[in-house]
């Protein structure tokens, strides 16, 4: 829908992104933090959140879904 303009510049700043990512997870203090150390996920999230740039599910929607889970 975008163009393939649109399309090439989404694929490449992704995989940008995706390069970053694993060279910084090839530190051996990052590997041994994030493989020792798992709830310092959640701290990121934590700053992820007081961002403001998480776009998934946000705690404030479970009262507009929670009718779907009434139904068995």
């Amino acid at each position: 829908e975008e163009g393939p303009r649109e399309v090439l510049a989404q694929g490449g700043g992704s995989l940008v992104v995706a390069i970053f990512a694993y060279l910084l997870m090839q530190q051996p203090l990052l590997q041994h933090l994030t493989f020792n150390f798992p709830e310092l996920n959640l701290v990121l999230l934590a700053l992820i959140l007081a961002m403001g740039q998480y776009t998934g599910y946000k705690l404030s929607e479970l009262r507009r879904f929670h009718a779907m889970g009434d139904r068995r």
